[in-house]
């Protein structure tokens, strides 16, 4: 047998002796199932996601796995992919069949994805370090601030939602960064989600007390953002997984888990 041909007869020899099922999957559509090829990226989030000893934690991601569980889709803990918000970000609008979350779903994105959810409420505020005594609270004095953002987060829309000047802003690629900026005066506030600040900022050993709100935006809701080109089918199977997790309870029980005390403001589903 000449050498060239080795590759080709296994090839031969392996699709001749796969089981029909997998056969029958490998040589669908794209050449892949549509939930066996999907991408799950989320970010360092907590308690809504993040990554602790190289694994996918949080309320969200439990969430998720249980929708799975549900949906009848092969998908484990182990395929979430903990990613720069706008790595993630990015990716999620480019490739068919990804998964993004938990992505706050607002007008300006409503058309960037198609939406699994809600999760829960989004309370994105401006938080300061309250020795500073930094009064914004009728959002005429924006610009007279630097502000530490995470690109493409809720925080970063905004803020140019409200006119602020983006020369005002110091861009970095996680909530830690961040609170570590805010905590040592390297920025004045910092834009983000209220529940995940507070808990961002005590993990890392600041003391809650020594920061305070300064400024409240519009209240919206978390998904799970999807590419649109993503298996319409696929889709719907997820929502009817949520939304029997939410109608049995078991949403609320994974909520109180992660956040105890919050479930019934948290799963409060905006009108």
């Amino acid at each position: 047998m000449r050498l060239s041909q080795a590759p080709f007869l296994l090839l031969v020899l392996l699709l001749v002796g796969l089981p029909g099922k997998i056969l029958a999957q490998v040589t669908t559509d794209n050449g892949a199932p549509a939930d066996a090829g999907l991408v799950i990226y989320t970010e360092n989030y907590p308690p809504l996601n993040y990554e602790e000893i190289g694994e996918a934690k949080g309320l969200s991601v439990d969430l998720l796995l249980e929708m799975f569980v549900r949906a009848k889709i092969p998908k484990e803990r182990f395929d979430v992919v903990v990613v720069p918000w706008a790595r993630g970000y990015t990716e999620t609008q480019r490739r068919p069949n990804t998964i993004l979350f938990s992505t706050v779903r607002t007008p300006a994105r409503e058309k960037l994805f198609n939406w699994v959810g809600p999760i829960g409420i989004s309370r994105m505020v401006l938080l300061a370090r309250r020795d500073r005594n930094i009064d914004v609270a009728d959002g005429a004095n924006f610009n007279n601030y630097k502000y530490g953002l995470v690109q493409h987060s809720r925080g970063d829309q905004a803020m140019r939602e409200a006119g602020t000047n983006p020369d005002q802003f110091i861009y970095l690629n996680s909530p830690l960064s961040a609170a570590h900026m805010l905590a040592r005066g390297r920025v004045d506030a910092w834009a983000f989600e209220r529940i995940v600040s507070f808990w961002v900022l005590q993990k890392l050993g600041y003391k809650a007390q020594d920061f305070k709100v300064i400024y409240a935006f519009d209240k919206y809701q978390y998904y799970f953002a999807f590419n649109p080109e993503t298996d319409p089918e696929l889709i719907a199977k997820l929502q009817t997984a949520l939304d029997s997790i939410r109608a049995d309870g078991t949403m609320s029980a994974i909520v109180e888990g992660h956040i105890p005390g919050a479930s019934e403001t948290f799963l409060k589903i905006l009108e």
